[in-house]
């Protein structure tokens, strides 16, 4: 199989290249991962710059198995840059390859159960996912950064998250399929970040519910909707956070207890 995976060099993303040894991988990253398997290409990319991507895509094979959108960060000196690497970057890379794809193939974009109220938001999340490029995107990130500057990072996984389901419509008619996972904490370098912006005490008690994924435990999960048996699956956000989201909807975690809700309290 030929794959493309974005933030392929570390984390969750090396992960899973490291399970794809067998086929065929172009690694899309900012940085050069550790090592290489012959059938591994990297090639630099930074997702905020839409030219950047143009010039990559034209030298990508014209014929792909899957693709892979695992780039993210958690935040930047100016939040349209968290919404232009994690959504609006990965949505015009997905939108160049998807007319690639094989009969058959499929596309898996990392969200976050950050972004696991997405409906709620539905209609603060429209404009946004109805601008029609990445440039149109970005003018109106900055034309209202009122609504990016509180957590872009959590509004840019609200749009992954409802980009794929819209999307689903499209794989369906062209006979590919797109899906995503919405990890929990996961153990990896970028992680300090995430704590950074929620608090060591929130940090600390979402931990405690059901513990600390590693990479290799959502990079399972990405392997298997990339080349596994899973042809009907289409249109998916799946959880891969231990229980974390499956406990918040069946009453067994108290998130009104958490230090969080507390604080909103007073």
């Amino acid at each position: 199989m030929k794959i493309i995976v974005t933030g392929g060099a570390s984390g969750v993303g090396a992960a899973l290249v490291e399970r794809l040894a067998e086929h065929e991988v172009w690694i899309l990253d900012v940085k050069s991962p550790d090592r290489l398997v012959d059938a591994h290409r990297f090639v630099p990319l930074d997702l905020s710059d839409e030219q950047a991507i143009n010039r990559v895509v034209a030298d990508l094979p014209d014929s792909l198995d899957g693709l892979a959108n695992v780039a993210g960060i958690a935040r930047a000196p100016e939040p349209q840059t968290v919404v232009a690497v994690n959504f609006l970057g990965l949505r015009h890379l997905t939108e160049c390859l998807t007319p690639r794809l094989v009969s058959g193939g499929a596309v898996v974009s990392v969200s976050s159960i950050a972004g696991r109220d997405w409906q709620a938001r539905y209609q603060w999340l429209v404009p946004l996912l109805e601008t029609q490029s990445f440039a149109e995107g970005m003018s109106w990130c900055h034309e209202h950064p009122e609504g990016l500057s509180r957590d872009p990072y959590t509004f840019s996984k609200r749009l992954v998250t409802a980009y794929t389901l819209r999307a689903a419509q499209e794989g369906a008619a062209k006979d590919y399929r797109i899906n995503c996972v919405s990890p929990g904490p996961i153990d990896t370098p970028l992680y300090p970040e995430f704590e950074a912006i929620m608090g060591k005490a929130q940090s600390d008690w979402g931990k405690a519910q059901v513990g600390t994924a590693s990479p290799n435990d959502i990079a399972e999960v990405l392997d298997l909707l990339l080349t596994g048996e899973c042809g009907w699956l289409n249109g998916v956000d799946m959880p891969v956070d231990g229980g974390y989201a499956a406990g918040l909807q069946a009453g067994w975690i108290d998130f009104a207890n958490s230090p969080v809700m507390k604080a909103r309290r007073g």
